[in-house]
């Protein structure tokens, strides 16, 4: 887990359930009508590129042709039922049967449903996989090609799990383990903590009882009966929906629909279920756990909001959702300012949950030792959002910002990836809600926001907070307050005089200029990458790379310093906190201003700061109306840090929020352990921060960590929807200008990697007992010092999985995620290896190290087919393709080329380099590598309670 993945956790977890409902006041609009396509009773026209068909058997299906990537095609099977429809004795068989739909069929053996993917380009996981819901099962398979074969394995596999899956008792024994591995995976504390809260507000309702994984004791006492009563009853055509998005005719497609699907009958009758009514058990709850995020919710909960999205309700929709913008820039800029006791936290809303109900949830993030004064301080903002007046520059600040959100998608819409593309018809189909173009959105949005007034969206406001509620809710690590605490504290906060709201004050951006323009000395066209190289007077270097994978986006990544190999051992400590520095804005402008200046100016802009083992990295997304901004944004953070005293209060509340989280997850002390030995040691290259670090930062510390390399010469990657000219000049202004600045040098880094050892390397987490990691990993060389053994070890890795994947996960069912990973590092010289890992209990090692062991001794000993090679080639040619039509890719990797030249030739031909080798390669290379050695063995498993 990297830090900034658990920094967003935590922004996350505020909203695990947090959910609105709009306010009630078109009561003439139709009810939503389950089965049928929402345009044919609310009067609105959906997406015209679409085709949208229903069969006579119920069978309801969306096409749609679209041409991001150029080829490919991602399809999705839609079951309108999931965990909510089970009975008592079949809690977690809607997911389970998700997982038997490949374990074999009519027509395709238990096996061969991934094999015959695989063969196609897609991988175990990223392009075939599936999930279960409270209210849907969705199958998804994304195809590199569009042609007839992926067509037509996709929809007969479909169709397959439609009506054939043959549920076989020995299948379903073997993947009882996998399930079971997939509950221990799953039970972590943010899980257990989103299920407390809705538990308590959904309180009467089927939702709070039926969570996918369903129970132990019901996993382990799954029967095929039980198993095929669930699927004769809602695996049926008129509870379906196929969904086909790529670069496909509409026409053919849909005729091979209506061939294959047309004689797919019901074999049972559906069991309608009463979802219950929600009424809120008790007003204050709290949950404390190890590794529990540190959060305080509200809650207002109402019965679900069913009608149909005509005009009028989403004019509803739209005044309440503006509205709630309001809301949420208030939460925002107190949390970002001297003082405030959260560190960030908004509100959100959904109309119709689970078909359950509607729920309005303020949450915000705030260290332990603050909890009552900022639930105080949100109930303040969410008392005078309900009875104060929204200021006019409020207001225009959040239409403005509703709208440049709608103009970014509309002016995009024409370069969106299939994938995203069919996961949003599956949400409309899910929400009941009309699929339209962003065009569409944008137009509507014009009319239903013009000359919106205060008073209408406080009107709208105010139903938001209807209901039942406030209900709040507590989680916490540690020092748990008590329920009558809680109580005292909410009722306090409420009786509490409200104070008047100071006026919002216009911001002044003090960022125009940089200085005399730039002057350019060099300018040559790289005719191999595709991009142009500009060099500045000052030292300021330039790549840009002009694509059309993303219409009127521009991605920007400015490259300073040395990165992690460059911080000084007094510093490694505070690696962690470098990607939180944008939150001290900048010397003359509090993050508030910066904010209140993009989003009052309705422009699409944005700052964040990262870290890697050679750089340290400003990145920014923007559109080229806006590029200008987007580059004073990006030099203002670079060449004026803020390094405010509210940084280092950020950096003293979220330091232990995060230690504990990181501590009680298995993956992360895993990784923190494996990155430490294959990073030679060296704690400047692993990702995952420990408790130690997190305690010994110092607000002092970023200043030092980051104020050189900011200072000095700034190497930028500009891609995307961007021509030259228009590129040159946006640096011209702004890191181009000014005086020379200092290049740093290369760093001297050379790692060492360990050599294997028969004692295991073993950290220990503070999760669930028998929550357990085993990995076994082989040093290698870094890339340079090999390119050829680095291909083959990938190749290597993608057998190695699938042969995991059909053993211990298949047969013998005792993991749900093995995974094997080749890496040899572009960066750091020395640093390579090849692993296998997975999660398993710690009864389980011996079984997959003995397995592990027979696996690389016949891979060394035996030819490997050339079907085999074939389906780990594939994906991995497929996957390097599909990148290459990315600008984040791009821009990732072109970046890189600045401090790493080298890394030019291994990304032009890898695509190629894949297809060429040879299944003796690979052989040799295990037999060498991996058979004959003993490998690092590293293992995370739960630290002894006291007492045990």
């Amino acid at each position: 887990m990297k830090l900034r993945h658990t920094v967003s956790l935590i922004a996350l977890t505020l909203l695990s359930a947090s959910l609105v409902a709009p306010p009630a006041f078109a009561q003439d609009a139709p009810l939503k009508q389950k089965g049928r396509w929402a345009q044919e009773y609310n009067g609105r026209k959906p997406d015209p590129a679409v085709t949208f068909g229903t069969l006579p058997n119920g069978l309801r299906y969306a096409i749609l042709r679209n041409t991001t990537p150029s080829d490919g095609v991602a399809m999705r099977l839609r079951i309108g039922s999931g965990s909510i429809e089970e009975t008592d004795e079949q809690q977690g068989l809607a997911h389970f049967l998700e997982h038997m739909a490949f374990r074999g069929s009519r027509n395709v053996a238990d096996g061969e449903v991934v094999k015959m993917l695989e063969r196609q380009g897609l991988r175990f996981g990223p392009d075939t996989n599936a999930f279960t819901a409270q209210d849907q099962t969705v199958y998804m398979f994304n195809f590199p090609k569009a042609d007839d074969a992926a067509l037509d394995t996709g929809l007969s596999l479909f169709r397959e799990i439609g009506e054939r899956l043959t549920l076989d008792a020995a299948a379903l024994e073997a993947e009882k383990g996998v399930i079971l591995s997939e509950e221990r995976a799953r039970d972590v504390p943010v899980y257990r903590m989103t299920k407390a809260n809705l538990g308590n507000v959904l309180a009467g309702t089927r939702a709070a009882r039926r969570w996918p994984i369903g129970t132990v004791e019901t996993i382990k006492a799954a029967t095929p009966e039980r198993m095929r009563d669930y699927y004769r009853r809602y695996y049926r055509p008129d509870n379906a929906t196929l969904i086909v998005v790529g670069n496909i005719d509409p026409a053919r497609v849909e005729a091979r629909i209506k061939a294959g699907f047309a004689d797919w009958k019901a074999s049972g009758p559906a069991t309608p279920v009463e979802p219950g009514t929600p009424s809120p058990a008790q007003p204050a709850i709290e949950f404390v756990a190890a590794g529990a995020p540190d959060v305080l919710t509200l809650s207002w909960v109402r019965p679900v909001d069913r009608r149909a999205d005509t005009v009028a309700v989403v004019r509803e929709q739209a005044l309440q959702q503006v509205g709630l913008v309001v809301l949420n820039n208030r939460i925002a800029d107190r949390a970002a300012k001297p003082g405030s006791p959260f560190v960030g936290g908004g509100a959100a809303t959904v109309p119709d949950l689970i078909d359950t109900a509607a729920l309005t949830q303020v949450g915000i993030a705030a260290a332990p030792d603050k909890w009552s004064e900022a639930l105080a301080a949100v109930i303040e903002e969410q008392r005078q959002i309900v009875s104060g007046p929204i200021a006019p520059e409020e207001l225009q600040r959040a239409v403005a910002q509703v709208m440049t959100g709608l103009k970014a998608k509309a002016e995009g819409a024409s370069t969106r990836k299939h994938e995203d593309l069919a996961n949003a018809l599956v949400k409309a189909v899910d929400q009941d809600e009309l699929f339209t173009h962003p065009q569409q959105d944008l137009a509507l949005a014009e009319t239903v926001l013009a000359g919106l007034t205060p008073a209408e969206v406080s009107q709208a406001v105010k139903a938001a907070f209807a209901g039942q509620g406030p209900v709040l809710f507590r989680s916490a690590q540690a020092g748990g307050a008590g329920v009558p605490a809680l109580q005292a504290q909410l009722a306090a906060a409420y009786a509490r005089p409200l104070a008047l709201r100071a006026a919002e004050v216009a911001v002044v951006w003090l960022y125009d200029s940089f200085g005399a323009a730039g002057t350019v000395t060099a300018q040559t066209r790289d005719a191999d990458l595709g991009t142009t190289l500009v060099t500045f007077a000052n030292g300021t270097r330039l790549t840009v790379k002009q694509t059309p994978f993303e219409k009127d986006r521009i991605r920007i990544k400015v490259s300073l310093g040395q990165g992690r190999a460059g911080v000084p051992a007094p510093l490694v400590h505070a690696l962690w906190a470098a990607e939180l520095a944008p939150l001290g804005g900048t010397g003359k402008l509090g993050l508030p201003d910066i904010q209140r200046w993009g989003q009052s100016g309705g422009k699409f802009v944005g700052a964040t700061l990262e870290s890697d083992s050679l750089a340290f990295h400003l990145n920014g997304v923007t559109r080229p109306a806006d590029l200008s901004s987007e580059m004073q944004l990006l030099a203002a953070f670079a060449r004026d840090p803020g390094f405010r005293p509210e940084l280092g209060e950020k950096l003293g509340a979220i330091a232990p929020m995060i230690a504990g989280q990181v501590e009680a997850n298995p993956g992360a002390v895993f990784q923190r352990e494996r990155d430490r030995l294959f990073g030679g040691g060296d704690g400047r290259f692993g990702e995952v921060v420990s408790a130690a670090d997190l305690s010994a930062t110092r607000p002092a510390d970023l200043p030092a960590l980051l104020g050189p390399a900011l200072a000095g010469a700034a190497d930028l990657t500009i891609v995307g929807d961007i021509d030259v000219p228009t590129a040159v000049a946006a640096v011209q202004a702004t890191f181009g200008a000014g005086a020379a600045r200092p290049r740093p040098a290369a760093p001297q880094v050379r790692l060492t990697m360990p050599t294997g050892r028969t004692e295991p390397y073993t950290v220990t987490h503070a999760g669930r007992a028998d929550q357990a990691i085993y990995g076994a990993f082989w040093s290698l060389t870094d890339y340079f010092a090999d390119p050829r053994q680095s291909d083959v070890a990938d190749v290597a890795a993608a057998i190695l999985e699938a042969r995991m994947v059909d053993t211990v996960r298949e047969k013998l069912g005792i993991t749900y995620s093995p995974r094997a990973r080749a890496r040899a590092s572009v960066q750091l010289p020395g640093q390579g290896y090849i692993g296998v890992s997975l999660e398993t209990p710690p009864a389980k090692f011996d079984t997959f190290r003995t397995l592990l062991d027979q696996q690389l001794q016949d891979l060394a000993a035996k030819p490997i087919g050339p079907d085999e090679l074939a389906r780990a080639v594939q994906p991995l040619i497929q996957r390097e393709i599909k990148l290459r039509e990315s600008n984040e890719w791009w821009v990732e990797n072109l970046a890189t080329i600045w401090r790493e030249s080298r890394a030019k030739a291994a990304l032009v031909s890898k695509p190629d380099r894949f297809a060429t080798i040879a299944a003796t390669e690979v052989q040799a290379f295990v037999a060498k590598r991996m058979a004959s050695q003993q490998p690092v063995v590293v293992i995370a498993r739960a630290a002894e309670k006291a007492g045990q």
